[in-house]
């Protein structure tokens, strides 16, 4: 299941319409990296050099969605909202809604 959170709030993010600004390539890549932060955290990921190797595994994996993103309308309040998630359900249900 934690494997599907990642593409879900990614799929949530390309398909939002909300009124603001569409979406940087830096604010799409903070919204992958905190993420990505969460996802290792709640799996239990302790090790830094471990986790760096599947940040860049899964940055290599979802390359396209992160530019799909580009340009996405993006709620007001998404960024803090991301930023200050404990984790990705938050993401998914409340920062990108």
């Amino acid at each position: 299941m934690r494997r599907l959170t990642l593409p879900m709030v990614l799929t949530t993010l390309s398909l939002s319409g909300c009124s603001n600004e569409g979406a940087s390539v830096e604010q799409c890549r903070a919204i992958f990296d905190r993420l990505v932060t969460v996802e290792l955290e709640e799996m239990g990921f302790r090790d830094p050099r471990l986790s760096a190797l599947t940040r860049a595994s899964l940055s290599a994996r979802y390359r396209t969605e992160i530019a799909q993103c580009v340009g996405r309308r993006l709620p007001p309040h998404a960024m803090s909202c991301v930023l200050a998630a404990n984790n990705s359900e938050t993401v998914s249900r409340e920062c990108l809604r």
